[in-house]
């Protein structure tokens, strides 16, 4: 039996419950069959050698990551490097953050933000570095391509879009019955319009948007938003109080699985102002619950008539629009919704990666 061709795989935050460390592990776990494979990420020791990345401010764990890891790789000429990190070239460079240009012009940095920040400074080097030097560069989303092909048009002999993927085994339709028996048991009332709202991050993500809609929907028929995820909660409950909502939110923390939720919520909304591909938009259709988000999110591209609605910006989910559009939640086919992102599966994700690394590594 032929030896295995030897792949790292890197990412600088691995441990936790956050999008970005779940599509690590799920990478790790579907090229061990075809590759022998390592992760690395700060603090991890791999052939003896501990990676650094752990300590000081962000900017400069950044730099110290990069630096170890580039060291550490630059002995193993021969070995597939798969990257999700800027700073790493990588004979793939999953481009699953975006670009940091873009996201600055989004939150509308100024100048002397930009300047006072050395993340700011120091990100756009090691984002162009990596994708001048990495053989492929895989956007997760149309969005992000037309902002690489923006920023980095020399480059774009190098791109090609994979969308990211969901698991089959987890994410998946529930049934009338088996939604009753959830809610029953989670003790969720059929009466409300039940929202939810899942995302690390909740001022990029937007929950004060969702609370001002629930605001809104909540004058029209009763309403309640489950929150899950970290954020300041303490900030969002002055927001809770002047909207008046103090018995319609509830906050979960975070939560290890997320599938009964998806299944049991009649809608996902996340008014994100950027999102590469929010997994979670993914996950949510996946188990048949329509997802209501913005444009600057990569998942929209996932979106139609029948399974969601996209809005322009943040703001824009208070719209009168998608008031009425709220109404016929509960009217919508869930199998539908569910069917309608089948083709993303993680083993399609992962086999369009395989793809692209066996052709380089023979």
């Amino acid at each position: 039996m032929p030896k295995k061709k030897k792949l790292y795989i890197v990412r600088k935050e691995f441990k936790g419950f956050g999008g970005a460390e779940n599509v690590a592990k799920r990478y790790l776990t579907g090229y061990e069959n075809s590759f022998d494979v390592s992760l690395i990420y700060a603090g991890s020791q791999v052939e003896c050698y501990t990676f650094s990345g752990l300590h000081g401010p962000g900017w400069f764990r950044s730099l110290s990551f990069a630096s170890s890891v580039n060291k550490f790789l630059s002995s193993r000429s021969d070995e597939l490097v798969f990257s999700m990190t800027r700073g790493i070239p990588g004979t793939i460079f999953r481009m699953g953050d975006g670009v940091h240009k873009c996201w600055l012009r989004r939150k509308k940095a100024g100048l002397l933000k930009i300047i006072s920040n050395p993340n700011h400074l120091i990100t756009p080097i090691l984002e162009r570095s990596t994708i001048v030097k990495s053989k492929y560069v895989i956007p997760n989303s149309s969005l992000i391509l037309k902002e690489l092909e923006q920023f980095y048009p020399e480059h774009s002999n190098k791109f090609k879009v994979i969308h990211n993927g969901y698991s089959q085994d987890v994410f998946k339709y529930a049934n009338p019955s088996e939604r009753e028996l959830l809610k029953a048991q989670y003790k969720i009332s059929n009466k409300n319009l039940n929202l939810l709202f899942c995302a690390n991050g909740w001022a990029r993500k937007g929950l004060t948007h969702a609370l001002e809609l629930l605001s809104k929907l909540a004058k029209i028929s009763p309403a309640h938003l489950w929150v899950a995820g970290r954020g300041d909660q303490h900030f969002y409950n002055q927001t809770i109080e002047k909207l008046d909502l103090p018995n319609q939110v509830t906050f979960l923390g975070t939560v290890a699985d997320t599938r009964p939720w998806y299944q049991m919520a009649d809608l996902f909304i996340l008014p994100t102002l950027y999102d590469p591909f929010s997994n979670s938009c993914l996950e949510a259709l996946a188990c048949g619950c329509p997802v209501l988000t913005t444009q600057s999110n990569g998942a929209s591209e996932c979106l139609n008539e029948t399974n969601g609605l996209t809005v322009n910006s943040p703001r824009d989910v208070l719209q009168d629009s998608v008031i009425e559009w709220s109404k016929n939640l509960k009217n919508l086919d869930r199998k539908i919704i569910s069917d309608s992102v089948k083709s993303l599966s993680s083993k399609n994700e992962i086999n369009s990666y395989l793809n692209l690394l066996q052709s380089c590594g023979h």
